[in-house]
């Protein structure tokens, strides 16, 4: 008997059919339609934490500084310059990538600031920078928040 006038048989076929194919596609893209956006938050939440503990790390040196010299110290990052000189700090201001740090003293102490970089992206529908501050009493303020679009709240976090 020929292969050609043999009947067509299911039981020996192998392999999957083309609906069980794209059953199991769409299954895949609904499930990483709703897990990319979460990942993006958690991303986001990680990148934000650096800044939180980059600032506290300023803090420390400002206090440890000023318990040295009786003040504090202005920590001013120059991006036009592509030197930065070294600072009595302590605190490299030029090997971060994510966010640009700055230290403005006030009258009653200093603001540090951490701001997020161009090249930065905290969020895809980021219209605009993240943004923290610390002040000389430890008060973490979240000047814009790009997780959420919007100014943070006008209390210490």
């Amino acid at each position: 008997m020929s292969t050609l006038s043999a009947p067509f048989s299911l039981k020996n076929d192998k392999g999957f059919s083309l609906v069980e194919l794209m059953i199991v596609v769409a299954i895949i893209g609904v499930l990483s339609a709703l897990a990319v956006p979460k990942f993006q938050s958690f991303q986001a939440k990680a990148k934000q934490s650096e800044a939180k503990s980059n600032l506290s790390h300023i803090y420390t040196l400002e206090q440890s500084y000023f318990g040295d010299r009786d003040v504090f110290y202005a920590l001013i990052q120059t991006p036009t310059s592509g030197v930065v000189p070294p600072n009595d700090l302590g605190f490299d201001i030029q090997g971060h990538r994510r966010y640009q740090y700055n230290v403005a003293l006030t009258a009653a102490g200093f603001d540090a600031f951490a701001y997020a970089n161009t090249l930065t992206v905290i969020s895809s529908n980021c219209l605009q920078k993240d943004q923290w501050k610390i002040n000389h009493l430890k008060e973490l303020y979240l000047v814009y928040d790009c997780v959420k679009g919007g100014p943070g709240p006008t209390t210490p976090l």
